[in-house]
């Protein structure tokens, strides 16, 4: 196998076996993995449709390898997530909620929305068994309702009954020969009259059963749809009405056929029509408009229109204020509910559209990131006032099973819904119901055994940790109970605390046992040691791996020599602890955030000291990224830089420090780029300094080719076919998009005649497929390059290609690539003549994707932007990391309702006496032999 940095590496691996591959970042393990063994299961997938379907399908490019035999059919469980959209949630993205959204539609029984009352379609046989269980002998009539206006013509609605053969009916219990007597009409701006007109008059055990189901289709299709049965009951007459649609026979109300788009907020059938599914509303925070209320109308209380942008607005609200009866010098304080009605929502009439139409119309233009930023500063999110964050519309929430809709069941954690589903055994009886019941069950026990038993269903996607949102995504594949089939995964460990690994591990082992085989790329320690094999490359990154240095069992992998991965892993290397720990004091300041309540925070008081490496840990669901990510990174925003960032609730943030921090920084995993065509070199900005160099070359001078040329992002250099992204993308309709190398470009991006220019021997595309140590040393006499390529050697990403698409970077890539470019070109990383501005960094998790050996210049990077004045906070699961810390605010000591508190805090040796999860793992990391 040689595909991309692999040296001709021959494999013998066996199936049914869990598989691990492992060695240094960059060392060509996803190329093995993902590129040689997943692609080669896809490209034969393709190779089984038939002829005329692969017309329209590229060929797909075959791995680069001499002979690959016995593959099975192949599922890759991938670590690089796009962003979910707003309407996933849990249920969703595990695709528990489309199985119950099956079952809903299936066996679900509709109440109605109105009254309450049990609504079924009638059909003839449904009325004929309501009749007979009326006692033998009873008398009834069968007849349809008409309703009758006050402009009908009594004369000429009896007439047109009579000639259709219909003389008799009913009004107020009242018997009318219509063929003598026209009916009553109701009096001018009277209420609607119902007049019951009768088909057939029978007993009950003497009719005959053709004449009576016939009699009622014939009220039926008079009727509209709708049927009455008038049942003699002494001298009174009682009535029961059937409907053949999804209309309630009580009250009328109308419903709509249960069908599983109706029970999904992604369908436009289904989704809430006010919030379009997402379960919540953009609408204006009044404390944010009017942030000082001692201010007047005239005098500014309206902070949006209070700049010369808006203020004719303010001007319009000020014409209009004696119409409208508002006082303009009052302070906004003492106006009453009304006049703040009046304000917000203005009076037409008056002139004076309103303060929320203003937002409104501009929200029409927030395409534009100008009106993005203003609106941000003044709107905030709001459950859906309609659905109440149900998401779904009223007649979806109408449908119950075992008393129960949809929104009812998504509002369950995986734990109590395993729980109640568990008690629906009366459904099993239906075969349909019982199939669809096993797949909900599955999907939420593998919830359950990965550890995310305390989330419940309709947890919005965008709200999970990144290790959540891999671990619920990991359910959708593991979950299908495919045998003979080969999973690739990537990394499945990362967002997992050490101690819930196990969990993991039962999961795998129980996916090997049914006949599987699992090739997992991993650094995590315990898989390693758990695997049936092992595939360690190396020794190196880049030019420098690709070869293999080991293929077996674990036991004799102790014993290799060159192998990084077995000295840390046999304990004959380890990341240092430091000799001494850095002190949180007054000198160097604290950050102090109360009454944190966000998900499952408990009321949380925290103090974070500045100038530490700070860590906060816990296992997961614990709150660490509703701690830092979604409480104290935005209030530390709006408190630096008054930027309005929506928040969870919180008692507000305190800064105590002589020298409090100027700039606030959260790096998350989130992709670097939303176009195919973001690499680390666009990102670093060090590609604008390459294309200058090219331009400068003589042959370029000569063509009259600018620097405008060597880029793949605008028209001119660029291939035509891929406009620059080196592929293209086909369609794999029931799996993944593959992407096949552009057949013009051959992968280049660029045309041929500006792949002719060359400097010091290489050409534009040779230049970005170099890795950044290759092209650090290649750019040795241009200084600026070689200025913002250095961090990505600093902080361990010298063997990623300065071309490498960002959607091929793993999620702990894109951050750590996110820090070099700070580092490279941050006026606040940088000590330029000695001034620094003291930043505070927010990392998630930075080391996921990381070797223990990779972690020690990480590790460094860190330290060195806590030794320049700055400060560091970091969520983080490594124990190698922790161990590093200067301080550990630990939470738990559970996650989900069982979490939300500070179970230890203090330097790594506080915690690691603690008894907390994370104090044995620290234990064990500070004293591995004691």
């Amino acid at each position: 196998m040689r595909t991309h940095n692999l040296e001709g590496i021959d494999l013998d691996l066996p199936t049914g076996a869990l598989i691990v591959v492992t060695g240094v970042s960059g060392a060509g393990k996803s190329s093995l993995a993902f590129d040689t063994l997943y692609a080669e299961g896809q490209r034969r997938y393709v190779e089984t449709f038939s002829a005329y379907a692969r017309q329209f399908l590229e060929p797909l490019e075959k791995p680069d390898a001499e002979r690959i035999e016995s593959i099975p059919p192949a599922v890759a469980v991938a670590g690089r997530e796009t962003l979910p959209s707003p309407r996933s949630t849990v249920g969703t993205i595990a695709e528990v909620h489309e199985h119950l959204a099956l079952l809903f539609a299936r066996v679900g029984s509709i109440a109605c929305m109105r009254c309450g009352r049990l609504v079924a379609p009638a059909t003839p046989g449904s009325v004929a068994d309501a009749i007979d269980e009326l006692a033998e002998g009873t008398r009834y009539e069968i007849a349809f309702p008409v309703e009758v206006l006050p402009s009908t013509d009594p004369a000429a609605l009896a007439r047109s009954l009579v000639e259709d053969g219909l003389t008799r009916a009913r009004a107020a219990g009242r018997l009318i020969d219509l063929a003598s007597e026209s009916p009553p009409v109701p009096a001018e701006g009277g209420a609607t009259f119902v007049l019951d007109v009768l088909v057939d008059r029978l007993q009950r055990g003497k009719e005959a059963p053709g004449r009576r189901l016939d009699s009622i289709e014939t009220a039926f299709t008079r009727g509209l749809g709708r049927c009455r049965i008038l049942v003699s009951e002494g001298e009174s007459t009682r009535s029961l009405t059937f409907v053949r649609g999804w209309r309630c026979a009580s009250c009328g109300t109308d419903h709509i056929e249960p069908r599983p788009q109706l029970f999904r907020y992604t369908s436009s059938l289904g989704a809430c029509r006010r919030c379009e599914g997402l379960g919540e509303v953009t609408d204006l925070d009044l404390g944010r408009a009017v942030p000082d209320p001692r201010k007047s109308l005239r005098g500014g209380a309206i902070a949006a229109w209070s700049g010369p942008s808006h203020r004719g607005h303010l001007e319009q609200l000020i014409a209009a204020a004696p119409r409208l009866g508002l006082p303009l010098d009052a302070p906004f304080e003492d106006l009453s509910l009304a006049q703040i009605d009046i304000v917000l929502d203005g009076d037409i009439a008056a002139g004076y559209p309103g303060l929320r139409a203003f937002f409104g119309r501009l929200e029409k233009g927030s395409w534009k990131s100008s009106v993005r930023s203003f609106l941000g500063r003044y709107l905030t999110r709001r459950p859906c006032p309609e659905c109440h964050g149900a998401r779904l519309r009223p007649e979806a929430l109408a449908v119950k099973v075992e008393g129960l809709s949809i929104a009812d069941v998504s509002a369950l954690s995986v734990r109590d819904a395993r729980a109640r589903l568990e008690g629906w055994s009366a459904l099993e009886t239906n075969e349909v119901a019982r199939r669809i019941l096993a797949q909900v069950r599955e999907r939420l026990a593998y919830l359950g055994e990965i550890g995310l038993d305390y989330l419940s269903l309709d947890r919005p996607a965008r709200s999970l940790s990144g290790g959540e949102l891999r671990r619920v995504t990991m359910t959708r594949t593991l979950g299908t109970g495919l045998v003979n089939t080969l999973y690739v995964l990537d990394e499945p460990t990362i967002g997992l605390h050490p101690h819930e690994v196990r969990r993991l591990l039962a999961v795998l082992e129980r996916l090997r046992d049914a006949g599987n085989t699992l090739v997992a790329v991993e650094h995590e320690h315990s898989v390693i040691r758990a695997a049936d094999h092992v595939i360690d490359l190396g020794p190196g990154a880049g030019e420098a791996g690709g070869r293999l240095l080991y293929e077996g069992p674990l036991g004799p992998f102790r014993t290799v020599e060159g192998s990084l991965t077995s000295d840390f892993l046999f304990g004959r290397k380890r990341v240092e602890i430091p000799p001494k720990r850095r002190s949180p004091s007054a000198s160097k300041g604290f950050l102090r955030l109360g009454g944190a309540r966000g998900h499952n925070l408990r009321d949380l008081s925290v103090a974070f000291p500045l100038g530490v490496l700070c860590v906060v840990t816990g296992v997961s669901g614990a709150g660490k990224s509703t701690l830092v990510e979604r409480t104290l990174y935005p209030a530390l925003r709006e408190k630096v830089h008054r930027e309005l960032l929506p928040v969870e609730p919180h008692g507000g943030l305190t800064i105590e420090s002589p020298r409090p921090p100027e700039e606030a920084v959260f790096l998350d995993q989130s992709p670097i780029g939303r176009s195919g065509r973001s690499n680390p070199v666009t990102y670093l900005k060090a590609f604008d300094e390459i294309r200058r160099t090219f331009a400068a070359t003589h042959e370029a001078k000569l063509r009259n080719y600018g620097a405008g040329m060597f880029s793949f992002n605008v028209e001119g250099g660029r291939c035509s076919t891929c406009k620059g992204d080196g592929y293209l993308t086909i369609d794999m309709q029931f799996l993944p998009d593959v992407l096949m190398r552009c057949p013009d470009c051959r992968g280049t991006r660029y045309r041929p005649e500006v792949l002719e220019i060359t400097y010091r021997g290489r050409n534009i595309a040779e230049v970005l497929d170099l890795t950044a140590r290759e092209a650090f040393v290649f750019f040795r006499h241009r200084r600026k390059i070689q200025a913002r390529l250095r961090s990505l050697l600093d902080i361990g990403l010298d063997y990623l290609k300065l071309g490498q698409p960002a959607a091929t970077l793993s999620g702990g890539e894109a951050q750590r690539l996110k820090l070099a470019a700070f580092l490279g070109g941050s006026k606040a990383a940088l000590n330029r003549a000695g001034n620094i501005a003291p930043t505070v960094f927010l990392l998630d998790e930075p080391t996921a994707g990381l070797h223990p050996f990779d972690m020690l210049r990480l590790i460094d990077a860190l330290n060195a932007l806590v030794d320049l004045g700055h400060s560091v906070i970091v969520i983080e699961h490594s124990p190698e990391l922790m161990a590093c810390a200067d301080w550990i605010i630990d939470l738990g000591p559970a996650g989900g309702d069982e979490g939300g508190r500070i179970v230890a805090e203090g330097t790594p040796e506080d915690v690691s006496r603690s008894g907390t999860l994370t104090g044995e793992v620290l234990a064990r990391t500070l004293r591995p032999d004691g």
